[in-house]
């Protein structure tokens, strides 16, 4: 598989547009620039890993749609706690990011 920008560029654009969704309606959904998403779907720019998540989210896409891995294999704690993630802001993530290092030293 050749993973490169023009292969996530063409697989999000056209979800998109089977959506009848616009540029503008995503990258409002998303949290980004209507300009940074077009560079997206025109393989100019990778999404970065969070908005990668969120338009796939939105999108109603898995993994599996950009051939990375099946997601069957995800017990249901780990996808809820993967859609947490991607709906929390900043703030949020780095909160819960300082909880789990704090758990991880005191579980063993």
């Amino acid at each position: 598989m050749d993973f490169n920008k023009e292969y996530v560029a063409k697989i999000i654009q056209t979800a998109r547009k089977k959506q009848k969704l616009k540029q503008s309606e995503l990258a409002e959904k998303v949290g980004i620039s209507e300009k940074h998403l077009s560079k997206i779907e025109t393989g100019k720019n990778y999404p970065a890993l969070d908005n990668f998540f969120k338009i796939i989210d939105v999108l109603n896409l898995s993994l599996k749609d950009f051939g990375l891995r099946d997601e069957s294999n995800i017990s249901e704690q780990k996808l809820h706690l993967h859609k947490i993630i991607n709906t929390s802001t900043e703030k949020q993530l780095d909160l819960y990011s300082d909880m789990i290092q704090t758990l991880q030293k005191h579980i063993k």
